[in-house]
C-alpha cells in the first residue's frame, strides 16, 4: 500500500496520475477524502500534482492566467527546467532521475500549484460538475444489464468481477462493469460485497444518493415512495454523496450508517447498532462470519441460509473438517473458494445450486 511520503511515491502511483491527468469525475471525492485525512501531506500532494502536469507537458491550467506575459514567463521557466533535466537523466536510474524535479519546486511550480488548486480543489463549481447528475445516471442505466428480484426472498447476484449483491424482494438492479469503473443503479434494497480493485472504483447509484467504494461490504436502502434512504457499512469504508447536492457527502467506516432525509436532503451519520436494523432480525449486517475451528458443514449451512442459495454436500464426506477464518466483507463466490481450499474440497456451480465435493478430515 502506497503511503505517499515522497514525490516519487506520488508520481509512481497509477491512481494519482490518472486523477491529475485524466481528471475523472469519479476520482474527485476519493482524493478530497484523502486530503482531509492527510492534511500534513497537502503541500507534498500539491507539489506532486504540479510536477505531474509539467512532466506530461500539460499547460492547460496556464490558460487561467490573467496576462499573456505571465503565461510566457511561466512557460519559459518550465522549458528551462525541463531542458536542464534532460542533461541529467540520461545516465541515471529512476531514483536519481527524479532529482531533477527539485528546480520545479520554485516559482514555476508554485504558480502551477496555485492554478491547479483553483481549478480542482477550491472551486465549488468543479465539485458539482464532477458527480454525475440523476439525469445522466438514469439515461446511462438503460444500456446496462438488468436484474429484477420477483421472488419472496433475497436473491444472490454475482457480478462479472466476482462481487456479490444480495438483492431484496422487489429490488431492481442495473450493472455496468467496464474497464475503467464498475457502476450499479439500484431501486430497493441490496447488500454489496465488493471485490477490491484500486484501478476500478465501484459506484452504487440511486435516485437520491450515490456510494463509492474500492472494496468493502455495505447495504443500500433506497425504496421508492419512501422519505428516508440509508447506507450501512459492515466492513471497510465508503463515500456517500447526495445526488441533489454533489458537494454534500460523508465518509463512512465500519459499523456506521448514513441516513438521508429525502425531503430536506439532509445527510446524517450514525453509529450502526443492532436496534437500527432490528426489523431485519436475520439481517446479514448482524451475521458475524468470523469462524474459528467451526465444522465446515455448519459454515456451509450458514452461508446457504444467509444468501438464500442452495449448497449441496455430503455431511459424511466432510466429517471432521473445520474452517477458521474471517469471511466478513468477502464476496460469496470467494467465500466458497476459501472454504473448499482450506479442506481440500472442490465445488461446482450448476444453475442456482453449488455442489461441494470433499473427503473426511478424520484420521
Amino acid at each position: 500500500m502506497t503511503t505517499f511520503d515522497t514525490l516519487e511515491e506520488f508520481l509512481a502511483n497509477d491512481a494519482f496520475r490518472e486523477w491529475i491527468l485524466g481528471r475523472r469525475p469519479q476520482d474527485y471525492i476519493y482524493w478530497q477524502e484523502w486530503l482531509s485525512q492527510n492534511p500534513h501531506k497537502r503541500e507534498l500532494y500539491e507539489q506532486a500534482a504540479a510536477l505531474c502536469l509539467v512532466l506530461n507537458g500539460d499547460t492547460q491550467p496556464l490558460q487561467e492566467a490573467q496576462h499573456a506575459s505571465e503565461i510566457e514567463q511561466i512557460k519559459q521557466s518550465l522549458h528551462e527546467a525541463k531542458e536542464r533535466s534532460i542533461l541529467e537523466v540520461r545516465a541515471h536510474t529512476l531514483r536519481p532521475r527524479l532529482k531533477w524535479l527539485a528546480p520545479l519546486a520554485g516559482v514555476a511550480a508554485l504558480v502551477l500549484i496555485g492554478l491547479f488548486l483553483k481549478n480542482f480543489i477550491h472551486n465549488d463549481s468543479t465539485i458539482s460538475s464532477t458527480v454525475p447528475s440523476v439525469e445522466e445516471v438514469m439515461a446511462s442505466k438503460d444500456r446496462w444489464q438488468k436484474v429484477v428480484n420477483t421472488g419472496k426472498s433475497d436473491q444472490l447476484v454475482t457480478l462479472t468481477d466476482g462481487s456479490s449483491v444480495l438483492l431484496s424482494p422487489g429490488g431492481q438492479l442495473w450493472h455496468n462493469l467496464s474497464a475503467q469503473q464498475r457502476e450499479i443503479y439500484l431501486i430497493g434494497e441490496g447488500f454489496f460485497e465488493v471485490v477490491r480493485d484500486t484501478t476500478r472504483p465501484f459506484f452504487v447509484y440511486t435516485s437520491v444518493l450515490s456510494t463509492r467504494v474500492l472494496g468493502t461490504s455495505f447495504q443500500v436502502q433506497a425504496t421508492q415512495n419512501q422519505n428516508l434512504a440509508y447506507v450501512k457499512v459492515k466492513t471497510g469504508k465508503v463515500t456517500v454523496t447526495s445526488m441533489k447536492d454533489p458537494g454534500q457527502y460523508l465518509v463512512l467506516e465500519k459499523n456506521e450508517q448514513v441516513k438521508l432525509d429525502i425531503q430536506t436532503n439532509q445527510l446524517t451519520k450514525q453509529i450502526l447498532t443492532s436496534n437500527l436494523h432490528r426489523h431485519h432480525s436475520t439481517s446479514i449486517l448482524n451475521d458475524n462470519q468470523n469462524f474459528e475451528f467451526t465444522p465446515v458443514t455448519e459454515v456451509l449451512n450458514r452461508l446457504q441460509h444467509t444468501y438464500h442459495t442452495k449448497i449441496e454436500f455430503n455431511e459424511h464426506n466432510l466429517q471432521g473438517c473445520t474452517f477458521t477464518g474471517d469471511l466478513n466483507g468477502i464476496p460469496f463466490a470467494e467465500k466458497i473458494r476459501l472454504i473448499c481450499s482450506a479442506v481440500e474440497a472442490s465445488y461446482e456451480k450448476q444453475g442456482d445450486t453449488i455442489y461441494v465435493t470433499g473427503h473426511s478430515c478424520n484420521p
